[in-house]
């Protein structure tokens, strides 16, 4: 899902979207903040339902550690596979290469920051371009909440309507709904005795 797809979605849902107009909402203080609260819920979001990512890393003799600030986007550490290490205060990984020959390549699989966006643009055909171009990382089902929490987030300061309120108590509900799992594991038992 684009950018622009996500607005389209979110503006519906607080009836801001016009498509006869070329902005996507009519309220210039909404567009100046949307790409900063949806980084806000995106953020949020990732908490539930991770970014798998995976990172090569070799292992020279001079480099045996590593820190976890220059893989990319690093959120949180998955495994290491092949390899004996241990995190040193959750800053960098020590690998244990006694019994390694080196040089030697690991994976390693961790979970990610996902892309935040642009709050600013030279004008607004880059924001529009930009807004084509960007492309999420979640899941579809997380970006099918995702539009609920930045509405509330935009109306939280409507008092007369109410409609904050109504999106963010929608937006929790849909967050309990979340499966954090991205593969469900299956076991197959054979043979065994007919009683």
């Amino acid at each position: 899902m684009t950018l622009k797809e996500m607005k389209i979605k979110t503006f519906s849902l607080i009836e801001e979207y016009y498509p006869e107009k070329k902005p996507l909402a009519d309220d210039q203080d909404v567009i100046y903040k949307v790409n900063g609260v949806i980084n806000s819920i995106m953020l949020d979001l990732m908490k539930y339902r991770k970014i798998p990512a995976k990172y090569s890393y070799e292992i020279i003799e001079e480099s045996k550690k590593l820190d976890l600030k220059s893989i990319p986007d690093f959120y949180q550490l998955n495994l290491i596979e092949n390899i004996e290490y241990r995190l040193v205060g959750d800053m960098e990984i020590v690998f244990n290469t006694e019994e390694v020959e080196l040089p030697k390549t690991v994976e390693i699989y961790y979970y990610k920051y996902p892309e935040t966006m642009k709050l600013t643009f030279e004008s607004e055909d880059a924001s529009a371009q930009y807004d084509e171009e960007y492309e999420f990382e979640q899941d579809l089902d997380i970006l099918e909440i995702m539009p609920y929490g930045i509405a509330a987030d935009l109306l939280k300061m409507d008092m007369i309507s109410n409609y904050g309120r109504y999106f963010d108590e929608r937006y929790r509900e849909l967050k309990q709904t979340i499966d954090s799992r991205k593969t469900k594991g299956m076991a197959t038992i054979t043979g065994g005795v007919d009683i």
